[in-house]
């Protein structure tokens, strides 16, 4: 009895090494095709974009990013960013997503239109109920050479009057 429960777990495991040496045949695990991302984060004591664009310079290339000084909570308001120095590189979207650290604010994306090497889209930011004013803007540069990501912390002032 104890010879079959043996012939049948192995018989199980030289079952299941086969499948999977036929599934690492078939399956593209190299990295051909692949491109880097560049992360540079700014903390929060660095960037205020609704009192003058928020930059970074990184091997020759220059990405501000800057909001209104009027923006608000539950309101539309504009998003631009600028790029310089991408000269080279064929830029092919430029996206932001506004998360709050910490919190789950849901998912807050926002996909830019050019105009030359400028960005722009629209979007509203939701109120958190912590009371809490501090986001992070993750923009994403994607370029027929690489992929870059500057991620800026910053705050919403609440009071806009």
């Amino acid at each position: 009895m104890l010879k079959k429960i043996i012939s049948v777990l192995l018989s199980i495991w030289v079952t299941a090494v086969l499948w999977y040496v036929a599934y690492l045949q078939f399956t593209d695990t190299g990295t051909a095709g692949q491109t880097t991302t560049e992360t540079i984060h700014f903390p929060a004591s660095d960037c205020d974009p609704e009192i003058k664009p928020c930059t970074l310079i990184q091997a020759g290339r220059q990405l501000s990013f800057s909001l209104p000084e009027k923006a608000a909570y539950l309101q539309k308001f504009p998003v631009e960013v600028s790029l310089k120095g991408f000269d080279s590189d064929r830029v092919e979207s430029v996206r932001v997503r506004f998360e709050m650290p910490e919190m789950d604010m849901g998912v807050n994306q926002l996909q830019l239109v050019a105009n030359n090497m400028n960005w722009a889209g629209e979007t509203m930011l939701p109120v958190c109920v912590s009371g809490s004013n501090d986001w992070r803007a993750i923009i994403d540069v994607d370029t027929d050479k690489a992929d870059y990501r500057a991620v800026f912390d910053f705050t919403v002032k609440k009071d806009k009057n």
